[in-house]
């Protein structure tokens, strides 16, 4: 099934995905200002990272060991997401990271978006994760909101990248949403 549904996606349906996501990123984006380089450094610059960037990852809602195990290559650190002061993203040396976004206000909108069917892949119901919750396989991804709250984790990266098999995964970013919601 994943060999039908990694080919099935077409250069478009690829193109609207990444249109969606940034559409989703800017649209929840803060108004306040983002971190000076000063502030946070690029480990792609061949900078340090804080453990704790600035704005919503600065709550330290969730912390390294709480990711640890997700990825096959460890975490070297969290940095907010350039422009979105609600988004933090748990690096790795290269390309694989997990992204946290947490938006209070647009839980309820965005889940249930996700389960009547208007967006462009097919999301799963994910019991036991908020008020209510849609998992994502395609895009390693959990869609959860409590009392209004999103939470959205996405795992970038696949095949080798993941250190488990998606049930697995899945449960882990579930949880990791229940935690975020017990600070909320």
């Amino acid at each position: 099934m994943k060999d039908h549904l990694a080919t099935s996606l077409t250069p478009a349906t690829l193109g609207q995905l990444a249109l969606l996501g940034a559409i989703a990123i800017l649209g929840g984006c803060s108004r306040s200002a983002a971190p000076s380089p000063a502030e946070i450094a690029s480990p792609r610059a061949g900078g340090s990272l804080s453990a704790a960037a600035p704005d919503d990852c600065n709550r330290n809602l969730l912390k390294i060991d709480d990711v640890a195990g997700i990825l096959s290559a460890p975490i070297i650190g969290i940095q907010p997401l350039s422009g979105d002061a609600q988004s933090c993203e748990f690096v790795t040396s290269s390309f694989p990271a997990i992204i946290v976004s947490v938006r209070p206000g647009l839980g309820r909108t965005t889940v249930d978006a996700w389960a009547g069917g208007k967006m462009p892949l097919k999301g799963d119901p994910l019991p036991g994760v908020g008020d209510s919750a849609m998992w994502v396989d395609t895009l390693h991804e959990v869609i959860a909101q409590r009392n209004a709250v999103l939470c959205d984790i996405q795992v970038r990266g696949g095949g080798s990248d993941l250190a488990s098999n998606s049930q697995a995964l899945r449960d882990a970013l579930g949880a990791l949403c229940n935690k975020i919601f017990a600070a909320y």
